[in-house]
């Protein structure tokens, strides 16, 4: 009785300290959703909720999204806090979820970041450390709940990809840049001729037949682009736009017409000059506040759409606000 005696107030102290920092977190929290509420309260005045991202309760982290138009169908690529395989998820026009893990071309299960999914003709490509690997379309399209999808190739560009989509019959990827925790390197940093620096790259690739997986072997255009950029897509007239994010602050959409984009001579990529162009502020035409910790977009038929990571169960701060679902917008051209 005694030896209780003693423990208890012990218990009931640190009992009494947990429940006190729960409570201080769900504070902050709220505080944060009221902040969110606010200075997003353009973007929630125009943006539609359309569905819940899967498997955002069950450890997945979302990185991107990608519309596949003939299938009707949401692909989702991430990674699990656990380190577990990282799955891509397919979501039907019917709300079916189907979730896959991926082998790699070598055999073992992909585990990688899964920063970004996109789709061109047979082929849907998935980023890696290194570059992107490729599954086969019609394999997946037919692939049931739990099915492990098998790699059948992989492509190496010259950077750590970010983000990267296939629009407009244009193969576009490009890499994050945060001067402290993800640096560049220096010769992607580039003076803009508006006067910024931006410090990361994008690099655009045409359509070719005998090309790796139907792309050029070398890009036909590069962009110098702002940091922070997590995902991008093209609207139906051509701009191009990038969801920027770091940590809790409030991420943004950044809409540019690359029509207005001033040639700065060419860029060497691996031995080959592509024309440069740069996304800067004299080419910006639109800035949306959005949510914290924005990520993959997609245009489908003139509306943004927008996956968001703040949901997961690695920072739950935007269960607080609705980050759990994918939001559209339209972009006023």
């Amino acid at each position: 009785m005694s030896g209780k005696s003693k423990t208890l107030p012990t218990i009931v102290v640190a009992s009494a300290g947990i429940a006190a920092g729960a409570a201080v977190a769900f504070t902050g929290f709220l505080l944060k959703r009221r902040a969110v509420r606010t200075t997003c309260k353009p973007f929630y005045a125009e943006a539609t909720r359309r569905f819940k991202i899967p498997g955002i309760s069950e450890g997945f982290v979302p990185q991107d999204l990608f519309y596949l138009s003939d299938e009707q169908t949401w692909l989702f690529s991430g990674y699990l806090a656990n380190r577990r395989p990282s799955p891509i998820y397919q979501v039907g026009a019917d709300g079916t979820v189907r979730r896959h893990e991926v082998r790699l071309p070598e055999g073992s299960l992909y585990r990688g970041h899964g920063a970004a999914v996109t789709a061109a003709g047979p082929f849907v490509f998935l980023t890696v450390r290194d570059g992107f690997i490729a599954l086969d379309r019609a394999e997946l399209a037919k692939a049931a709940d739990g099915d492990v999808l098998q790699a059948t190739g992989h492509r190496a560009v010259p950077l750590m990809p970010a983000f990267m989509t296939v629009q407009k019959d244009m193969l576009y990827i490009g890499e994050f840049s945060h001067r402290l925790f993800y640096p560049t390197p220096k010769s992607h940093w580039l003076r803009c001729p508006s006067g910024e620096t931006n410090p990361a790259l994008l690099l655009a690739y045409a359509p070719h037949d005998g090309g790796p997986f139907g792309f050029g072997e070398h890009p036909s255009a590069v962009y110098s682009i702002p940091g922070n950029v997590q995902g991008m897509c093209v609207t139906p007239e051509g701009n191009i736009v990038l969801s920027l994010a770091w940590g809790f602050g409030d991420a943004e959409v950044r809409i540019y017409d690359p029509a207005q984009a001033k040639r700065g001579g060419s860029y060497l990529v691996e031995g080959h000059k592509a024309p440069l162009y740069f996304l800067d502020e004299a080419t910006r035409v639109e800035t949306l506040t959005v949510p914290p910790m924005a990520e993959g977009i997609d245009d489908v038929n003139g509306e943004v759409y927008l996956a968001n990571e703040a949901a997961s169960n690695l920072y739950l701060l935007g269960k607080f606000y609705g980050g759990q679902y994918v939001y559209s917008f339209p972009t006023r051209e």
